[in-house]
């Protein structure tokens, strides 16, 4: 992973934060303000399913800039996708794309990734809508679960999704945990903190069948708490070791995922 002070987008934005006026205590950031001051308009495409979750149009230098959104996003959904989009826009090096086509799997984009303006883009819009001194603070003492998550994630705070919400957790605890993204029962993506060193299932492998994920897609309500499992349902580990293992969860419907928060500690260290 590229090293974190050396990341363009993130560099970018605090550098755009401070440009912009916009203050060391200020949460959720109001994009339509800075929409208004960059001259960019904002659509939702009439088209249903438009083959891509956030476009920016950038005709040439005396058009306005336009942003176009695919529709059926929540609103913390839609921030992300704005501020991606303007990232693409104040990234110097993103100015060669004039026309660019964002889907879901763009937008998270990490820094392992190959497609680097995307996961560039992502660094911007999580350095703009989540600041990661401010968010740091805020999320130090909370458990890797979605009860605390959707705390952060609410308009009183980041004003941001559930998923943006975790990813940026997970990139700034000290916690042991990882966030595994599911459709239709296999899983999409995983995220881990640094502090995560386990193996675990990864991308289109199915979600284990002991798993709360498991059972959200056979049915079942997602448990936004600490939720124990055996250790076995999602660690793949050799040798086995004293450690306890907890599983949030919560589905989003609109995309039909379920979200799992993975969180390992040792063995009698959680009350």
């Amino acid at each position: 992973m590229a090293r974190r002070e050396n990341r363009n987008g993130l560099r970018m934005a605090r550098l755009f934060r401070q440009a912009r006026g916009l203050s060391e205590e200020e949460r959720a950031c109001d994009l339509d303000r800075i929409r208004a001051d960059d001259e960019i308009d904002l659509a939702v495409s009439d088209v249903a399913n438009p083959g891509y979750t956030a476009c920016l149009v950038r005709p040439d230098p005396d058009v306005p800039c336009g942003i176009i959104l695919a529709p059926g996003q929540s609103r913390g959904r839609q921030r992300f996708s704005v501020a991606h989009e303007l990232g693409h826009y104040h990234i110097p090096r993103h100015k060669d794309r004039p026309l660019g086509w964002c889907g879901d799997e763009d937008m998270t984009a990490r820094a392992d990734a190959q497609q680097q303006y995307e996961w560039e883009a992502n660094d911007f819009a999580a350095e703009l809508l989540m600041p990661r001194r401010l968010f740091s603070t805020d999320a130090a003492g909370r458990d890797p679960i979605f009860r605390e998550i959707f705390e952060l994630a609410n308009p009183a705070m980041y004003d941001v999704s559930v998923t943006a919400g975790a990813l940026r957790y997970v990139e700034v605890t000290n916690q042991a945990c990882a966030l595994v993204c599911a459709r239709e029962g296999v899983i999409e993506w995983v995220a881990k903190s640094e502090a995560f060193l386990y193996r675990i299932p990864w991308r289109k492998n199915s979600v284990p069948l002991g798993s709360n994920a498991n059972a959200v897609f056979n049915g079942e309500e997602p448990l936004d708490g600490a939720e124990p499992l055996d250790p076995y349902t999602w660690l793949e580990i050799e040798q086995r070791r004293p450690v306890e293992l907890f599983e949030s969860t919560v589905a989003i419907r609109s995309q039909s995922q379920v979200l799992s928060m993975v969180w390992v500690v040792p063995e009698g260290s959680w009350v």
